[in-house]
């Protein structure tokens, strides 16, 4: 059957894997997971996934969750020549170091989405975001040092962290006087990434939640 996606549109981490499953030109299986109904705790995804999490990649016999592994596994198997993962170490390893970065990016947007989207609650929101400002804050000196996240070509890097920038500059969290560079990046990827389309959907979905429940609550 090929490679399997289990997952849901608007996750940021699932459309890095959409992303770069469109990038390297992969056809897959796509599986949306009905998280509301308990999808990712049947005694069947538990099998793929202990984590119960999304996504999740089935590819024969290996079983996958986490994204960064889902996207190195991906590149690393069906386009090992592609310049978005480098074989060279020392380039390689400034990629994985940006990809670590993206994992606590996920963790500080995270923690100003959940209060917004599920516990609506404005303090909790207030109380968080200075973690993802001080996130944002080191992406703008990353692109301060490069054309790109990790680089001067657009790596795995820039994919992974871009599902989460879109998305705030949707939800109206991402102003352009204290982050200019991250903001032209952002433009710049839109519009040079023949994929980028991968993206669209999940992140209006997802940033035009979390702009219509910050707005409310703020009311």
């Amino acid at each position: 059957m090929g490679v399997e996606i289990f997952g849901v549109q608007g996750s940021p981490p699932c459309r890095a894997v959409f992303l770069v499953a469109k990038a390297i030109g992969l056809d897959y299986t796509y599986h949306w997971v009905d998280m509301k109904a308990g999808g990712t705790r049947t005694p069947e995804f538990l099998k793929m996934n202990p984590a119960h999490t999304v996504p999740t990649m089935k590819d024969g016999d290996l079983y996958l969750g986490e994204s960064k592994a889902i996207i190195t596994y991906l590149v690393n198997k069906y386009a090992p020549d592609s310049e978005l993962y480098p074989k060279d170490p020392a380039e390689r390893a400034k990629v994985d170091q940006r990809l670590h970065f993206d994992s606590g990016l996920n963790v500080n947007f995270r923690g100003i989405a959940f209060p917004l989207l599920f516990t609506k609650s404005l303090d909790e929101y207030k109380k968080n975001k200075p973690k993802l400002d001080e996130s944002l804050d080191l992406l703008e000196t990353f692109l301060g040092l490069s054309k790109n996240v990790a680089g001067e070509k657009v790596t795995l890097a820039d994919l992974a962290v871009l599902v989460h920038i879109s998305t705030l500059a949707t939800a109206g969290l991402l102003g352009n006087d204290r982050w200019p560079r991250i903001n032209a990046w952002l433009t710049r990827l839109q519009s040079e990434l023949p994929y980028y389309s991968a993206n669209v959907e999940g992140s209006n979905m997802l940033g035009g939640a979390i702009k219509e429940s910050l707005a409310q609550l703020s009311a």
